[in-house]
This record gives C-alpha cells, sequence and structure tokens, in this order.
C-alpha cells in the first residue's frame, strides 16, 4: 500500500491543480513511517493526513508559505515550502527529543471559553532558562505569578496567598507543589504529560480555593519495550523507568534524591545545614478510554532540613532546629469514553505528616485524606456539553505542641511547658454542575456553572455560581470574560479548639477578568488580561499587641520574614488567635508577546498588579500592600537553537521590591539596657527592585542506544547582590539588606533511552 503514496500523489496533483490543490505527506522522521491525523495548516486553511500520512489543501496561489503540522506524541514544526511540488514533512518525536510527551502550561480548556491561554509545549518547558531542567518551575516565568525570595517554593497568583492555590494530579489534589528552598518540583518532567495553569476563574469542576488552579497530567507508559532512564545534577540524581504490564497495560516509575546534605555535612562550618528531599513515583495504566481505562498510581515527597549550632562549651548541649515534610498519596482513576459520554472517577487517600522542633519542642500535624471525585459529562457535537459531578473528601486531623501553647482571648499565655494535642474528623461533599452553550458555530460561547459545597470543620454550607463567555470575533482575535464566587474552607491548624481559633468561616473571593488574544502571523501571539478580584471573610489576627517590628515575621512586618510565615501558614499555621475580619482587593492587567512555533521561542511578558490587604478592623482602618504586592514584573526570555545539537537560551526578570515596614526611630529601655524600634507607617517602604539574569547553554548527542544531554543552567548569571530582607545595627542608626541568592548554576546531564 505505501508503495501506491507516490502514484496517487501524482494522480491527485494531475486532476487538482487547476483548482488550486496542494498535496504531500507527513512521516516520523527517526523512522520514516506515515503519521495519520496529523494537522496540516496553511494561510488559516487546515487539513487532515489519512492513515497512510497524505493530505490534500485546498489553497491557492504560488511561491514559497509557512506551513505548520502538529500530531499527538511529536513536536510541532513550521516549514517554508514551495507551492506546485509534492511536500513531504518530517515530524520529531517528543519522545527521541525529550523522553516525554506533550507538556502544556495553559488556562482551562476550550480557550475560546476561558481567559487566554498561557501554554508551553514539548522540549520548550524542559529548556527554559532558570527552571533548573524542571517543568514546574516554568510556571514562575509565567504573567500574574508573583516572585517569591531566595526562588524559595510557593505560588502565588494574581494577588492572592500560595495557601490560596490548588494543585492536582490526575484528579488527585497535591499537598505541596514545591520540594524545600524551590530546588525543585515533586514530581519530574519526564513523566508528566500536560500541564494546565489557571492563574483565577477556573471551572465549577474544582472548589475549596480561592486563588488559582495547577492541573497536572501524568503520561502514559511507553509499552513497545522497557526502558531505563536518568539524570544527574549538582543537588540531586532520578532514575525513571518504563514498559509493558500484564494485561497489555505500561508501568511507569521513577525516584529521585538530593545529595545536598552529604556535601554540606562533610565541610567544616561551625553552622550545620543539612537538607535533604526525595521523591518517588508509580504508575500502572491499562486499557483505553473508548472501552475503559484502568490507572492505579502512587507518589510521595519528603523533605528533611538540619541545622545545628556549634558550641563554643563543648560540654554544653548544641542548639538544633529539625524541619519534616512528608506526604504520600495512593490512588485509583477509571475513564470509560461511549460516544458522547464520558465517566470520570478518581478514588485516592493518603498521609501528610509535617514537623517543626527546636531543642525537641515544637509542632506536629498529621492528616489522613480519602477523597472521591466522579464526573459525567455529555456532548452534544456542536451544540455544546453538559457536565455534573460529586467532589467528596473526608479527613482526619491530628496535632502535637509540645512546650508552650499561645495566648487565647482573656486568657495570659502558658508558663509552663507541656504536650498539647488534638485531633479533628472532618466531611466536606461538593455537587456541581456546568453546562457550555454555543452560539452561531464557535463564534460565541457561554459557560455557566454551578457549586455547592459542605465544608465539615466550620458546619457550613456555600453555593458558588460561575460564568465565562467566549467570542471569537475572527479566526485570529478571541475575546473572553469570566465572574465567578469562590469559598475556600478554614484551615485546620487554625481551626483546632485546642490552640486555634474556634469560631472562623469560610473565606471568600469574587474573582472576573476580561482577555483578549490575537494571533498573528509567523507564530505570534498578544495575550492580554484584565483581572479583579475582592476577599471576604479572610482569618486575621485580632490578639496579638505585638508592634510589627518586634513581632519579627508577622504579616505587619512584611520583608522576607513576613512572606516564610505566609509560605509555612498552611503547614503549619500561625497558631495564634484569628476571627474571619479580613479583607483583600487585587487587581491587575497581563500582557504576553509571544512567538509560539518555529525554530526559536520565546516571550516579553509584563505584569501590573496590586494586593491590598486589610486586618483586625479595630487597628487597621486602611488597606494595606500585601507583603507579595509587587506593582511591576517584566519577564523577558528566549531559547535559540544552534544548530542540530545546541541551544542557547536567556532570560531577564525585573519585579518591584517587596513592601516592609521601616523604623522610624529608636529609644533606649534602661530595664533591658537596649534599644528598641519605634516603628514606621505600616508597609510604607519597599525593598529595590530585583533583576536578574539567567543564562543556560544545553548540548545533545544522539546514539542508536538514545540520547545523551548535557544542561547548564545558570541563575543570576551576573552575580547581582539583590535585596531580600532589612537588617538595623544594634541602635537602629544603620540599616543594610540581607542578600539574595549569588550566582547558582545548575548542571545536568540525562539520559533518555
Amino acid at each position: 500500500m505505501r508503495a501506491l503514496v507516490p502514484v496517487l500523489l501524482v494522480v491527485a496533483w494531475s486532476t487538482r491543480a487547476l483548482a488550486g490543490v496542494q498535496v504531500g505527506t507527513v512521516v516520523d522522521a527517526v523512522t520514516s513511517a506515515p503519521i495519520g491525523g496529523a494537522t496540516v495548516a496553511v494561510a488559516g486553511v487546515e487539513t487532515s493526513t489519512d492513515a497512510e500520512g497524505a493530505f490534500v489543501l485546498d489553497t491557492e496561489g504560488t511561491g514559497i508559505v509557512d506551513v505548520f503540522a502538529i500530531a499527538d506524541g511529536y513536536e510541532p514544526k513550521v516549514v517554508q515550502l514551495r507551492r506546485g511540488t509534492a511536500w513531504r514533512i518530517e515530524l520529531v518525536p517528543d519522545a527521541a527529543i525529550s523522553g516525554g510527551e506533550l507538556i502544556v502550561v495553559d488556562a482551562e480548556a476550550p480557550p475560546v471559553t476561558e481567559p487566554p491561554p498561557y501554554d508551553l509545549r514539548g522540549e520548550e518547558v524542559r529548556v527554559l532558562p532558570g527552571s533548573g531542567n524542571d517543568a514546574l518551575k516554568a510556571l514562575q516565568s509565567l504573567p500574574g505569578t508573583a516572585r517569591v525570595p531566595f526562588g524559595l517554593g510557593g505560588l502565588a497568583l494574581r494577588g492572592a496567598a500560595p495557601r490560596d492555590s490548588a494543585v492536582y494530579l490526575d484528579g488527585i489534589e497535591v499537598p505541596i507543589l514545591y520540594h524545600f528552598g524551590g530546588l525543585a518540583s515533586f514530581y519530574p518532567s519526564g513523566l508528566l504529560r500536560s500541564m494546565e495553569l489557571a492563574p483565577s476563574g477556573f471551572s465549577a469542576r474544582y472548589g475549596r480555593a480561592q486563588g488559582g488552579l495547577v492541573e497536572l497530567e501524568s503520561r502514559s507508559a511507553r509499552t513497545d519495550r522497557w526502558r531505563v532512564g536518568g539524570e544527574v545534577s549538582l543537588v540531586d540524581a532520578q532514575a525513571r523507568a518504563e514498559g509493558p504490564a500484564p494485561g497489555g497495560g505500561g508501568w511507569t516509575l521513577g525516584v529521585r534524591r538530593s545529595y545536598v546534605d552529604a556535601v554540606l555535612a562533610a565541610a567544616p562550618l561551625e553552622l550545620t545545614l543539612v537538607p535533604r528531599y526525595w521523591d518517588a513515583q508509580l504508575k500502572y495504566e491499562v486499557g483505553d478510554p473508548s472501552r475503559g481505562r484502568w490507572s492505579a498510581m502512587a507518589f510521595g515527597s519528603s523533605d528533611q532540613l538540619e541545622l545545628v549550632t556549634a558550641n563554643s562549651d563543648p560540654t554544653a548541649p548544641r542548639d538544633r532546629l529539625d524541619y519534616t515534610s512528608r506526604f504520600i498519596r495512593v490512588g485509583a482513576r477509571y475513564l470509560r469514553e461511549r460516544g458522547p459520554v464520558t465517566f470520570d472517577a478518581t478514588l485516592a487517600t493518603g498521609v501528610d505528616d509535617v514537623a517543626l522542633s527546636f531543642n525537641g519542642e515544637g509542632v506536629q500535624r498529621r492528616n489522613v485524606p480519602l477523597t472521591l471525585r466522579a464526573s459525567l459529562t455529555r456532548r452534544f457535537g456542536d451544540h455544546g456539553k453538559i457536565a455534573g459531578g460529586l467532589d467528596l473528601l473526608g479527613a482526619r486531623y491530628s496535632f502535637d505542641l509540645s512546650g508552650d501553647a499561645p495566648a487565647r482571648p482573656g486568657m495570659p499565655m502558658s508558663t509552663s511547658a507541656g504536650q498539647r494535642g488534638d485531633t479533628l474528623w472532618s466531611a466536606d461533599a461538593a455537587a456541581w454542575t456546568e453546562l457550555q452553550y454555543p452560539v452561531a458555530g464557535r463564534a460565541f460561547v457561554v459557560t455557566p456553572g454551578l457549586r455547592a459545597d459542605r465544608f465539615g470543620l466550620s458546619d457550613e454550607w456555600t453555593l458558588d455560581p460561575r460564568l465565562s463567555i467566549g467570542h471569537e470575533l475572527t479566526r485570529d482575535v478571541i475575546v473572553t470574560e469570566s465572574i465567578g464566587l469562590y469559598h475556600q474552607p478554614v484551615s485546620p491548624v487554625d481551626l483546632d479548639p485546642a490552640f486555634g481559633s474556634p469560631n472562623l468561616t469560610a473565606s471568600r473571593a469574587i474573582q472576573t477578568s476580561v482577555g483578549v488574544t490575537v494571533r498573528g502571523a509567523r507564530g505570534m501571539e498578544l495575550a492580554t488580561t484584565a483581572y479583579g478580584q475582592t476577599m471576604r471573610d479572610l482569618p486575621a489576627d485580632t490578639v496579638s499587641g505585638a508592634t510589627p517590628i518586634a513581632a519579627g515575621g508577622s504579616r505587619q512586618s512584611g520583608g522576607v520574614g513576613a512572606i516564610a510565615t505566609e509560605l509555612a501558614d498552611e503547614q503549619f499555621g500561625t497558631y495564634s488567635y484569628k476571627e474571619s475580619v479580613g479583607r483583600g482587593r487585587a487587581w491587575g492587567l497581563e500582557v504576553l508577546l509571544r512567538k509560539r512555533t518555529g525554530s526559536w521561542t520565546g516571550w516579553l511578558g509584563y505584569t501590573y498588579a496590586r494586593s491590598l490587604r486589610r486586618g483586625d478592623p479595630a487597628r487597621e482602618t486602611s488597606y494595606l500592600p500585601y507583603v507579595l504586592d509587587q506593582p511591576h514584573q517584566l519577564v523577558a526570555l528566549a531559547s535559540v537553537p544552534l544548530g542540530s545539537r545546541w541551544r542557547l537560551g536567556a532570560r531577564v526578570r525585573y519585579a518591584s521590591g517587596n513592601p516592609y515596614t521601616p523604623i522610624a526611630g529608636a529609644y533606649f529601655d534602661a530595664d533591658r539596657q537596649r534599644y528598641r524600634p519605634r516603628d514606621g507607617a505600616l508597609l510604607s517602604s519597599r525593598l529595590p527592585a530585583f533583576v536578574q539574569l539567567d543564562v543556560r547553554v544545553d548540548r545533545e548527542w544522539r546514539r542508536s542506544w538514545g540520547v545523551l544531554k548535557l544542561f547548564v543552567d545558570v541563575q543570576n548569571a551576573a552575580n547581582r547582590t539583590n535585596a531580600e530582607g532589612v537588617t538595623y545595627n544594634f541602635d537602629y542608626t544603620e540599616r543594610s539588606y540581607t542578600r539574595g541568592l549569588p550566582v547558582f548554576p545548575s548542571i545536568g546531564l540525562e539520559y533518555i533511552p
């Protein structure tokens, strides 16, 4: 049959040449096998290839044109070809380049009904400068994402706190996205299939979050044979394997472990810092969606940090700080697509452990969740679809506190140390529905949604209506609008009656956005989004009488201490009495100019963003900047191939300095024989602007047994001194800045079978 393809092409060309028809084939660049189902587009006209990789395209004109081709499992390609000749387009398999499948960072699909997407595909994600070969760290280069000091883990989207956003992997909620210090994410890039980011305005199928949403999907295993690969870098080593499994299914598994602790432990330092992390993944998948696809997976992550200080007296005990954060999830998923109906269900459980202690005293938290997510979708061809589902969560929370309990209303802080603990049981239940109704084809699509939640910890019901509208003004101009209500349940560490705030209720946010996307020639795209949101019933400290500066690390002090408190709040809480009286406002404008296709990739993104908060109204009469309020953010990024084996990339980042509360003066405390500060206006000063240059170089060697890739990703290549915090001398007459990370190289070698 393949031998007849050239003959058929000649016949097709000779019989339809006068009608302005172009013929060609799309093949695999490695095996030369034909690719069926590929999409080929020229000047707005597109078609698909048949089972033999052949296509016929109705197009008129002469000369050289840009031809775009894409197929599942292959890298998109733009090539210049001359009309009037038989075209042969060769696509490179994703596996031959990155060992994985399509990696996408996107807003909620379909794009015509949601805010403009920010998408990254294939190898493009993993070669971004500043990412350290980690696809999930590419999220930090997108507009609307606040910069976190020192590159620490945490995702603050469109003015929301890091604890306000949710992350899901294959329908299973993930408690922590990044390892300690943000050196790596919890899941290796080579095992990801897709990655979707909704900075705000996500659909009714998700809840219990008033910020943004990150939805990850793991990829299926290649089942023709077993493959073993891995990666070694300066900070960790990982191994990956995939292959056939019983029943015609496939296995994927991976494990990664850092060794920074071994390097630091061998160094002759008086202050011994011993951080280490590991993660592991296992997945079994069998079947296909048309007949029912089953998958079972387990994944886990662990972080440990030990900080030991030396003592001049060798007989005296040494101060010791211990931090542990780990979780494991085990789940099963069933997906069935029968004609226009799709059923998807995921059942999962696991354990979260978080502990922090200093010289044996501290806090420990354990969470044992059990979740069930199920949805049913019915499509009506060109007439839209309707979907609905259940989202159930049961959990057992336990807390242990050794040492002094914090103050409570009308009660002084305990002066005697002891062991305190408590256990809470919770059952959350939600039902949702969503309708997608197109008008005039796909030129106008309305998507209303409704979600009802019952939060067990606070014993309350909420109802969240949501609406998004999309307009295709032309083929290349899309306008979207969205508005919705989002509720977030109280954190169990805040609600615990032993040392928390038993009267807290769920917080809520109203999110709105308007976006315009314009697609231009040669893969250029301009996307703009204006957004705004109001937040109510935020938990706010209503008891502490400490001044902002004296209470270092409080939210009112600002700077790196306050941001560290925000990042740790979801795991530990502040263990101070709070009430649901806080409010917040956030608004901004995002602009992204991007080249989407071709031999090089890059974008220029600018964000104007404001985020304000007001805590206890008895003490704060006006809104103050949020600790991660950064009015101006700019990212310029480009990655260019140099020949067939080399690639060079660079990223420039600019961000306004984070706010902090300055010291207006000082006085001498005769009783304690030391100077004490007088606070200036709350959060009225800012750190100097953050500017950083990242440079990356990649080199690959392709052999019959696989691909070797060497990458050198240098962050802060100019070694610029960026300020991340403020410190003062003993009498507060001199101010200095805490320096951010110096030049930080990430060097690694990856093997892809």
